[in-house]
C-alpha cells in the first residue's frame, strides 16, 4: 500500500500533531506494529519516559493525542538511533 498525504497545516497544533504522525509512522515501518513494544522501547531507551506519566503519554502519543514538541523531538532522536545501530 502506498499512498501519499501531503498536510499543509494551518497552524502549531497542526503542526504538532502532523510531525508527530509521520513519526509514529516511521516507527511502524520499521517494525514496531504493537503500542506495548513501541512503549517498552522508548521507556529503556529514554528513563525519563520510565514513569507513569511518562508511560500514559507514550500510550496517548501512539493513539494520536500528543501534541508536543519535546516528545517529538526525544522520538526523532530515539528513531534517528534505532536506524544508525
Amino acid at each position: 500500500m502506498k499512498n501519499t498525504i501531503l498536510i499543509e497545516p494551518v497552524d502549531e497544533d497542526m503542526a504538532l500533531l502532523a510531525t508527530a504522525v509521520l513519526i509514529l509512522n516511521n516507527f511502524k515501518k520499521i517494525g514496531f506494529v504493537k503500542r506495548e513494544y513501541f512503549v517498552e522501547l522508548i521507556m529503556d531507551v529514554d528513563k525519563s519516559y520510565h514513569t507513569l506519566p511518562g508511560m500514559q503519554k507514550l500510550n496517548n502519543f501512539w493513539a494520536g493525542r500528543v501534541k508536543d514538541a519535546e516528545l517529538n523531538k526525544d522520538l526523532v532522536k530515539i528513531f534517528e538511533g534505532l536506524k544508525t545501530s
